[in-house]
């Protein structure tokens, strides 16, 4: 099988073959206050919710950089905070700004320049879900090497902790109205309509809200995989009493 040349390196008279590889992206944020899980303020102040997520983060970070056989690839936001992510939390991933406006501009744009540098397969992750694992993202990549064009994991409040495709899928991320109850279902008749094979992964929860919070602290107890080392020991410094 031949290597793919780009039309951009065929125009320039150079057969310079573009690596094809699978590409795992995390959108990220720097954890700075007052521009972070804001939903948690109140129980929590704006330093403690930055806290908590750049704990999500790095856990998240850290059981992605399981996975073995891709590229990961961090896009961040503010464009200026690069370097608040050169450490060796993430150094398994190469480091992008994101671009775009709103958040389903940004995904799509991460999604655009992972397909244009060589990707076979993107799949797309927040740090919103603890109980996302490295297992699970490769069952999500295990769906798209099969029938699945697209591939979600569904949200119990109704949108999705990872997306996966194995083209770019522009129809997924505008008109969208983010937040809402209705983004997965309305992401899904898109496929449909469409014509896009898809998939559903087990749907998992959120923290995006006091109540997801309390339901976080419990999930923890019960739940040892993923480990979540760093967003354990700070709920169990910071919130000693039971919810």
């Amino acid at each position: 099988m031949y290597p793919f040349i780009s039309r951009q390196a065929m125009r320039n008279g150079r057969k310079k073959p573009v690596e094809r590889h699978d590409a795992l992206i995390l959108m990220g944020k720097a954890p700075l206050t007052g521009t972070v899980k804001t939903r948690l303020c109140p129980p929590l102040s704006g330093r403690e919710a930055a806290a908590l997520y750049a704990c999500l983060l790095e856990d998240v970070a850290e059981e992605a950089g399981r996975i073995r056989g891709v590229r990961r690839l961090l896009f961040y936001t503010p464009p200026e905070s690069g370097n608040r992510f050169r450490s060796e939390t993430f150094a398994a991933f190469r480091l992008r700004p994101q671009s775009g406006t709103g958040l389903g501009g940004r995904m799509e744009s991460a999604m655009d320049e992972a397909f244009a540098c060589g990707a076979r397969k993107v799949v797309v992750i927040g740090s919103d879900c603890p109980a996302l694992s490295a297992d699970r993202i490769r069952g999500a990549f295990r769906e798209l090497s099969n029938a699945a064009g697209v591939v979600f994991g569904p949200a119990v409040d109704g949108g999705y902790y990872l997306l996966g495709a194995v083209a770019p899928v522009p129809c997924l991320f505008r008109d969208i109205e983010w937040g809402g109850p209705a983004v997965l279902g309305d992401s899904v008749m898109r496929c449909r309509d469409a014509g896009i094979p898809y998939a559903l992964l087990p749907p998992e929860s959120d923290v995006d809200t006091a109540e997801d919070l309390a339901s976080l602290r419990r999930w923890l107890r019960t739940h040892t995989h993923p480990a979540c080392p760093r967003t354990r020991k700070w709920l169990g410094a910071t919130l000693r009493n039971p919810e």
